[in-house]
This record gives C-alpha cells, sequence and structure tokens, in this order.
C-alpha cells in the first residue's frame, strides 16, 4: 500500500507539474504576443492602434509622448480576458456617446454616427446642422451646466453612455477635476490629444482614431486621404515662392497682460509656413503656445504684414480701443488684419474650431488666399474676414 501510495503520488505530482508548466507557457505566449498596428498613420503621433487575437487597443499619449490611456476594444457581449493593463475597456463599435467639445462633432457626422450622440456639453456652441437638428428635437441632451461652468454629473449618468469623448483640462490651463469625478463614477471616459499634434493634418488624421472606435476604418481613411490630397495640392502652390518674397505674419493679442504666442513648432505655425509665409516667431520651441509679455512683442511685430487672429475684435475700431500703439502696427496700417470669426455663431460658437480641425485644406485655402491672392482666384474666404 505504501508503494502504490507513493507512486500515485509521484504520478499526481508529475501530472500537476506538467499541467502547471502547461498554464506558465500559455500566460507567457499571451504576454508575449505582439500586437499589430491595425491603422497606418501618416502624420499623427499622439495615438496608435494594435489589433491583439481577441481585441484591439488605442493607445493615447501625452505631451511628453508617455502613454497616457490605453484603451480594451472588443466586440460581442463577453469581455475578454488578457494581462495586458488598460484604463478602459469598450464594447465596439460604440453605440452611445456624449461630447465634450465641438471639435469632434464633424468627425462622429462624417462618419456618420450622429444618431449615435445622445449628449453634448455645450450644445449652443455647435455648428454642424446634423447635430443641432438632433439637438433641437431632444434626441441630444444638454448635459453641462446650466452656467456652462462645467458637466452635470446626474445628467452624464442617466445617459448611460458607452463612453464620453473628452479632453485633458490640463492643457487649457484647467484641473482634472472633473475628469476624477466622472472616473468615480465609473463613467467611460475618452481622452482626446489631437490638439496636440504639430500639423494640421495630424489633427485631421484623428479621424482614423474615430474610425477604430466605430468600426469604418476604411471611410475614416478614404475622407482624410482626400484632405491630405486637397492639402498637399494647396501646398504645392506656395512651394516655389522665393524667401524675399514671403510675407511676414504674427498671431493671437494680448489676454491679462500676457501674449499667448503659438511656437514654431504649433499646428498654427505650420499653417504659416505652407502659406509661404514667414512666421516672426518661429524661434519659440516645441508646439502649443509660449505666455509672452506685451512689451516683448511690440517691436517685432509693429513691424509684420499681417496679424491673424487677433483677439475677438469685430473692426479695427475695437482693435486700436483696446491699445493705441497697435495704430502704429503696419498690418494694421494697411488693413491687413484677419480673424477666423467669419462663421462664428451668435452664442460664441465658432465652426474654425469645429470643422476647421477636420478639414485643414480649407483652413490653408484661406491663408493663402490672403497672403498670396494671385494664386487662388475667384474664391471666398471660408472661415476668416478682414477687420474694417
Amino acid at each position: 500500500m505504501k508503494i502504490h501510495y507513493l507512486y500515485y503520488s509521484i504520478l499526481f505530482l508529475f501530472i500537476f507539474s506538467c499541467k502547471t508548466e502547461n498554464k506558465k507557457e500559455i500566460k507567457t505566449t499571451e504576454t508575449l504576443e505582439l500586437p499589430i498596428d491595425s491603422v497606418k498613420l501618416i502624420h499623427a503621433n499622439q495615438f496608435r492602434s494594435y489589433s491583439y487575437k481577441d481585441f484591439e487597443t488605442i493607445e493615447v499619449f501625452d505631451k511628453n509622448k508617455k502613454l497616457q490611456q490605453r484603451y480594451l476594444l472588443y466586440k460581442g457581449k463577453n469581455k475578454p480576458t488578457t494581462n495586458l493593463k488598460y484604463d478602459v475597456a469598450l464594447q465596439i463599435p460604440l453605440k452611445r456617446m456624449i461630447s465634450r467639445s465641438t471639435k469632434y462633432a464633424t468627425f462622429i457626422s462624417l462618419l456618420d454616427n450622429v444618431n449615435n450622440l445622445v449628449g453634448f456639453v455645450g450644445s449652443k456652441y455647435v455648428s454642424n446642422q446634423e447635430i443641432r437638428k438632433n439637438i433641437e428635437n431632444g434626441k441630444i441632451k444638454e448635459v453641462g451646466n446650466d452656467d456652462g461652468s462645467g458637466v452635470n454629473f446626474e445628467g452624464l449618468v442617466n445617459l448611460e453612455p458607452d463612453a464620453i469623448f473628452t479632453y485633458d483640462a490640463s492643457l487649457y490651463g484647467g484641473t482634472s477635476d472633473t475628469q476624477q469625478k466622472m472616473k468615480e463614477l465609473g463613467l467611460p471616459m475618452i481622452i482626446c490629444n489631437e490638439t496636440l499634434e504639430s500639423s494640421p493634418l495630424a489633427q485631421a488624421e484623428w479621424i482614423k482614431f474615430f474610425g477604430v472606435l466605430f468600426e469604418k476604418g476604411e471611410q475614416a481613411t478614404e475622407i482624410f486621404n482626400n484632405v491630405k490630397s486637397n492639402y498637399d495640392s494647396l501646398k504645392n502652390l506656395t512651394a516655389s515662392i522665393k524667401e524675399k518674397n514671403k510675407p511676414t505674419l504674427f498671431f493671437n493679442a494680448w489676454y491679462n497682460e500676457t501674449w499667448f504666442m503659438p511656437n514654431g513648432e504649433s499646428y498654427v505655425a505650420q499653417f504659416a509656413k505652407d502659406a509661404g509665409a514667414i512666421y516672426l516667431w518661429n524661434d519659440l520651441e516645441g508646439t502649443g503656445a509660449s505666455p509672452l509679455a506685451i512689451e516683448s512683442v511690440y517691436e517685432r511685430a509693429e513691424k509684420a504684414d499681417y496679424w491673424f487672429h487677433a483677439s475677438d475684435w469685430k473692426n479695427m475700431n475695437q482693435l486700436i480701443s483696446s491699445d493705441r500703439r497697435f495704430v502704429s502696427f503696419k498690418s494694421v496700417k494697411n488693413k491687413s488684419v484677419f480673424n477666423h470669426n467669419k462663421r462664428q455663431l451668435k452664442s460664441g460658437g465658432n465652426d474654425y474650431f469645429e470643422s476647421g480641425v477636420a478639414f485643414p485644406d480649407k483652413i490653408l485655402e484661406d491663408f493663402i488666399k490672403i497672403l498670396h491672392p494671385e494664386l487662388i482666384e475667384n474664391k471666398e474666404l471660408y472661415f476668416y474676414e478682414n477687420l474694417k
């Protein structure tokens, strides 16, 4: 009996050890599984999408190009088990969505997903007519506070969204309190960092990000390719302009005693370069914008040929009344000041910040029409207008 017991004990341990070893091998195989890029990106650097055996992922990166969020995407009712760490699991295609910014409205509309949009924060600022129609007939609910200061958390929860498209508040000088609260409530947030991209086409390529979530990758790629083709054709119009013939320009205006000037690697600076102009603050490093002292801006800006994005002033009288020193600016003397408010709503919403993200070719066309009118004739400005 002792021999039999010893025999079976050894046999049991041997079989158990084999099974344990097999489990380790399976686990190791899953851990070492190499993902495949599921989306071919040409310009965008702030997100990546990968395909695994049983699921997909989208990774979003912060301003330092480090992983900020990873989303696990799966089809069907059963969420797959995996050793891969992720922040939010999402069943795709998304069916019930909420947007915290008008910037995502055009992407959603272009991919025919407006009817899946159930809530909006700041719906009065939306320009898209298809979305406006659903807001007016009650299909899209306002989930912002009455004073526009934030979100209505109860409203968000009641709508039971599959996903909430949001942004990193810290990029705009805000805090992440709202995002933290949504996380505590178990609301599925998707952070979109398209604003960190360094070129207009890179921002526009984020339509592929939405294409993955809606399972409309081919449609998203086709739309982007058309935009890229138009943009590149316009860019080629200015390619042969000699440096001495390029006009100079600068952007923005002072706010609270500070002038936020776009950095040399920002998407705004890229518009100037592609339109055949010299941006006077091209030496500022990085993307985004840098806070400058007002006095340091005046001397250089005074001699510029053009001034773009001059605050929210509607005419020259308002501009000059804000600071009499602007009278000496070359751009003011020559009435070469342009604002991107031609398609601005009475509510304050501006289509430039909405559809302009998806259609940078329309913005570039306006730039070239302003800076080199001989290259584009018989076309009206789409986003911009000249301050009178």
